[in-house]
Order: structure tokens, then sequence, then C-alpha cells
């Protein structure tokens, strides 16, 4: 699932190197895809949308 803000895209997936239920959250920025920001997350899918919420918060003020 893919979630837009400005010029930042958030990616949860499913994570390969935990278990099934847990996903994986990662922070880019739309104009550079491969800039990894930093704020991988790892745990359910509803705590993804919670820490993508308040990393896109954070991240509103530098973009």
């Amino acid at each position: 699932m893919k979630i837009y803000f400005g010029n930042l895209v958030a990616l949860i997936r499913k994570s390969n190197f935990h278990p099934d239920n847990t996903q994986v959250l990662e922070i880019r920025f739309l104009d550079n895809p491969n800039f990894n920001l930093g704020h991988d997350y790892c745990g359910t899918f509803q705590d993804c949308i919670r820490e993508a919420t308040a990393s896109f918060k954070d991240l509103a003020k530098f973009s």
C-alpha cells in the first residue's frame, strides 16, 4: 500500500524477515525514490499507519 503526502510517499509492505503478520513502512521522497529517509518501521499494519502519520507530520516541515 502506498500513501502520498506532498513530496513524500510511504510504502507499507509485508516483511521478508519477520513473522507473517509483520509489515514494513518505508518513507521516501517522490522525486528521489532511491533515497530512503531512514524511517523504516516494522509492526502491524495499524502500527505502520500510525507511524506514517507521525512521520509525515515531522517530515512535512523539511519537504
